[in-house]
């Protein structure tokens, strides 16, 4: 286990009266919402951890912590006599911390009341390394910020990302999710017009920082990476072929969750270093196995089966993955290749996660990326990244450049705030995307980001399904198409006449509840009507419901159920993440 001793530089700061109470457990830095908690959350959300920088938090209940140590809300304030009880147990985790650590210098943030808890400081620090902050908060916190300024700040440099930049990237994984423009509503066709890939759809206001894609591609024979296959080993940049933009990132991996269920992964670390040089990507990933508890595989007849891995299998996943990132990053120097090679970290604990980490940065990583969340709970996903920030900070010394921290998978609404304060550079999900047709009731996100909408369902009448409906009902293949019409009409008359909405939910609830199981209550009429009542597309100035209307609401088909999907990344981007809207919804993950 990593003990080399570093420098970098020691905050030691009180905790604060006031409090976010807005989870049961927070990190101490996100809890605690004193002036200076939110100064010190600005700086780092403008520019980043500084390398090197550790913090301890001095808390009335818990003691000297951690800032990324996960903390319930209390009530309770130190006095100077519980203060002087806390002594002894501060200096000599003070002490032990000064075992690995010798910081350039130590800035003390202390009230009156909290002083005695650190009385002797001096034998566990040089004096002249420290710097207390005296005087009234007000000239407090001018000091600390003219300290914290001070400070060296940067990330591991992305070609296009400035390095003293903070950046919170998001990156939209792409299946070839491309759309026809102009949109037609017409079903009974082929698709006419031009294909347009998602980021030429958006207009210049692109709702992602960049692509990503993966090398599963050529495995399940479709994307763009298989259809740019056959090119007798030359070159191919992807980004002149899918028509990228220079400010859009192109960033490859192996797409892990596609081969979960082979002994193996199907690519050498060579094999994807090459890849990533052929198609042109800007950042690679090297390659992983994900050690999941459960496997699903494929029986000679096509069956699907699922059986345990055993904790040796899962720890010799986790391992391979480790030694495939080594000889990644050996073949990338080797090879002088230009993309930025990222190395990915499965883990079996947050501890091990951690463990991970300190074995990356030795190899010479300066971007990584935590695999293997996505099944996991907010509040276990939230511990290691936590602990993950912690573990940098210490190994990162006030000469070097932060480590870039990729989320693979993660997107959890509730927790990307604390992802932005925790220093997280990226992260990755299709759910927004993918939640236009996977979920009954959350179809379509609200222009503001704050609630979602349902849709009207109008399945097509030609379908196996519907046709075993209404041989159930007695319907004539006449009757169903004339049902089918009646509700298309119906909802192209309401996008210029809002007073035909009730024919709307008239003729969806004659149609629609064909599908529903003999019993269960039509529940979408009242839903139907409150999204025919609000029109939310008239509302929203994405590409999508400007140039779809009504029909973006509408679940039927490619065409409609692709641009309600872009829609909801669009607002997810504008409103959610780079904005102040919060989703009613739950917590949720692909």
């Amino acid at each position: 286990m990593w003990r080399e001793k570093t420098r970098g530089h020691l905050l030691i700061l009180a905790c604060s009266q006031t409090k976010n109470a807005d989870r049961s457990q927070s990190p101490a830095i996100h809890l605690y919402d004193g002036v200076n908690y939110r100064v010190l959350r600005k700086l780092f959300l403008e520019k980043g951890w500084p390398p090197g920088l550790q913090i301890k938090i001095l808390s009335a209940k818990y003691g000297l912590i951690n800032p990324t140590r996960l903390i319930e809300p209390y009530d309770l304030r130190f006095d100077p006599l519980s203060a002087k009880g806390k002594n002894s147990a501060t200096l000599r985790q003070l002490r032990e911390f000064a075992k690995t650590n010798t910081p350039a210098s130590v800035f003390i943030n202390l009230g009156a009341d909290y002083r005695p808890a650190i009385e002797g400081i001096e034998k566990v620090f040089a004096h002249s390394k420290i710097i207390y902050a005296d005087g009234p908060i007000g000239m407090k916190m001018k000091r600390m910020k003219e300290w914290l300024k001070g400070l060296r700040y940067g990330t591991a440099a992305i070609k296009g990302v400035p390095r003293t930049r903070r950046s919170y990237l998001y990156f939209f994984p792409d299946w070839d999710d491309f759309i026809y423009e102009p949109f037609s509503a017409d079903d009974g066709r082929s698709p006419e017009g031009t294909k347009t890939y998602a980021h030429e759809a958006c207009g210049k206001r692109i709702p992602f920082d960049g692509i990503l894609l993966s090398l599963a591609h050529l495995l399940v024979g479709k994307g763009a990476l298989h259809r740019f296959t056959n090119t007798n080993g030359q070159r191919v940049l992807l980004r002149r072929r899918l028509r990228i933009p220079p400010n859009i990132l192109l960033f490859g991996d192996c797409g892990a969750f596609s081969y979960a269920g082979d002994a193996e992964p199907p690519f050498t670390p060579w094999r994807a270093a090459q890849l990533y040089h052929k198609f042109g990507f800007d950042i690679g990933a090297s390659v992983d196995h994900i050690p999941l508890p459960e496997i699903v595989g494929r029986q000679t007849d096509g069956s699907v089966v699922k059986r345990p891995l055993s904790a040796n299998a899962q720890r010799k996943r986790m391992l391979l993955t480790r030694d495939n990132a080594e000889e990644f990053l050996a073949v990338c120097k080797q090879q002088n290749y230009s993309f930025v090679p990222l190395g990915v970290i499965q883990g079996l604990s947050t501890r091990s996660y951690v463990k991970r980490l300190h074995e990356y940065i030795d190899m010479g990583y300066g971007h990584v990326a935590l695999g293997g969340l996505v099944p996991q709970s907010d509040d276990a996903i939230l511990k290691t990244v936590c602990a993950v920030r912690q573990a940098i900070q210490a190994r990162t010394s006030g000469v070097r450049n932060n480590i870039w921290v990729h989320l693979f998978g993660v997107l959890r609404p509730k927790l990307q705030p604390l992802f932005k304060e925790l220093g997280v550079s990226s992260f990755d999900s299709a759910s927004y995307f993918r939640k236009a047709w996977l979920r009954s009731n959350q179809n379509y996100i609200a222009p503001d980001g704050r609630s979602w909408y349902g849709t009207i369902r109008v399945p097509i009448s030609a379908s196996k399904a519907m046709k075993q409906a209404a041989d159930s009902e007695g319907l004539s293949a006449e009757e169903l198409g004339n049902m089918e019409t009646e509700c298309l009409d119906a909802i192209e008359n309401c996008n210029s006449d809002p007073s035909e909405d009730t024919r709307v939910v008239e003729a969806i609830n004659r149609y629609g509840p064909l599908l529903q199981r003999k019993g269960e209550e039509n529940h979408f009429a009242e839903k139907h009507a409150a999204l025919l009542e609000d029109r939310p597309w008239e509302k929203c100035s994405c590409p999508f419901c400007q140039s779809a209307g009504i029909q973006v609401v509408v679940f039927r088909g490619a065409a409609r159920n692709k641009r309600r999907g872009l829609h909801n990344t669009w607002v997810f981007y504008h409103k959610v993440l780079h904005g102040s809207a919060v989703p009613s919804s739950a917590s949720e993950s692909e």
